[in-house]
């Protein structure tokens, strides 16, 4: 039954792709006529429409959309291979930490459906701990293209425990791993997070006033 999954899986991968650059050529024929008629733009609009729309059928078909986890590392190799980008979650199934990861991925997952979320157990995955010098738990792993682009070890090039999924979303798409169009972030440490490009949120007067007053107690 795998093998005939895979099988139809794969001719409605065809069908999709074969009708994208179909789409890909009316478009390049219609943006190269002369006239800039309500009729030429109607179209070109419907027409990238209907690629988004076979783009999303593409990536729900290998499992875009949706935060799952990999059995084994012919999976990993494979996710890696369909896919142009993958953001992998090596994790240790005791840890805070990961569970933390966890419940901000799936959320991307269904936000960001261009790429394609996944875990691991790395105490399951030696060889891929090895392969990708995994030394940390957790650590995510940014492929595309079917190479390691970057790999996020532990949670402090995140600031710490406390980072929100706009704040992962927003580092992400640093290296442009997702489509991401928002503003950068606010720290929620108040911390001036200059490696992530954080901003810091102003304190109120009121705040500040306490803090030097809360400094001045300390120095007695």
């Amino acid at each position: 039954m795998d093998q005939v999954a895979q099988a139809v899986g794969a001719q409605v991968l065809t069908a999709l792709q074969q009708e994208e650059a179909r789409i890909d050529e009316q478009l390049k024929k219609l943006e190269s006529m002369d006239e800039d008629d309500l009729e030429k733009l109607r179209r070109v609009r419907e027409l990238r429409l209907r690629k988004q729309m076979m783009r999303m059928q593409d990536w729900k078909s290998k499992g875009h959309g949706e935060y799952t986890e990999l059995g084994n590392q012919q999976e990993f190799f494979q996710a890696t291979k369909d896919s142009e980008r993958v953001v992998v979650h090596f994790y240790r199934g005791s840890s805070p930490h990961c569970e933390l990861v966890d419940k901000h991925l799936a959320i991307l997952a269904k936000q960001q459906m261009e790429t394609k979320f996944v875990k691991i157990n790395a105490e399951k995955s030696p060889f891929l701990c090895e392969r990708l010098n995994i030394w940390m738990l957790p650590s995510i792993v940014l492929i595309k293209d079917n190479k390691t682009l970057h790999t996020i070890a532990g949670l402090d090039e995140l600031g710490g425990d406390s980072f929100t999924t706009q704040i992962l979303a927003f580092h992400l798409s640093k290296f442009k791993m997702i489509d991401y169009k928002e503003a950068r972030p606010e720290s929620p440490t108040g911390r001036d997070d200059k490696r992530m490009g954080l901003k810091v949120a102003p304190k109120s007067i009121r705040s500040s006033a306490r803090a030097a007053a809360d400094d001045s107690d300390d120095d007695d």
